[in-house]
């Protein structure tokens, strides 16, 4: 993963990194529950008939209640900003952002939200006129606006 302190192995678990990082962007939970739904569906397959109901047992019941969680924030995430940002534009934009000296909160909620105002810069940077001149503000928004900009990432670096 990018943001927290985690390095996605391929395996069905994953390394940590770094105990204390906790943040995910929502691309990052995008990607990982998809790779959770590919897994739970590869292992479906794999038990006699396929597709077949199950007993509601209490631990068939709770994976069926993730199964149904997964879902909505997966169907959630799928009409978000996320949806069309990448790994590697992601990994620019966030090494565009070093020079403004912002907060790791802060830089996640810029990839998650993507302001297109000042207004909404403002409610994400704290204390953002005292950090920043008007123009670096103007430069900032223009990072976000080719975040998910298949076409703008390279502007981005």
């Amino acid at each position: 993963f990018l943001f927290c302190g985690f390095r996605d192995t391929h395996t069905p678990g994953m390394q940590v990194i770094d105990k204390s990082a906790g943040h995910l962007t929502n691309f990052e939970v995008a990607s990982l529950l998809q790779r959770q739904v590919r897994e739970r569906r590869a292992a479906e397959r794999k038990m006699p008939l396929p597709g077949a109901r199950r007993s509601v047992s209490g631990s068939c019941r709770s994976l069926q209640d993730v199964e149904v969680i997964t879902e909505q924030a997966t169907g959630y995430l799928d009409k978000a900003a996320c949806a069309a940002q990448s790994r590697e534009g992601i990994a620019r934009f966030i090494e565009a952002l070093q020079r403004f000296q912002l907060t790791r909160a802060e830089e996640l909620m810029l990839i998650n939200s993507r302001p297109r105002s000042l207004v909404e810069l403002h409610l994400i940077v704290e204390e953002c006129e005292e950090r920043m001149q008007e123009e670096e503000m103007q430069e900032l928004l223009s990072l976000c606006a080719v975040l998910d900009s298949p076409v703008g990432e390279a502007a981005a670096s």
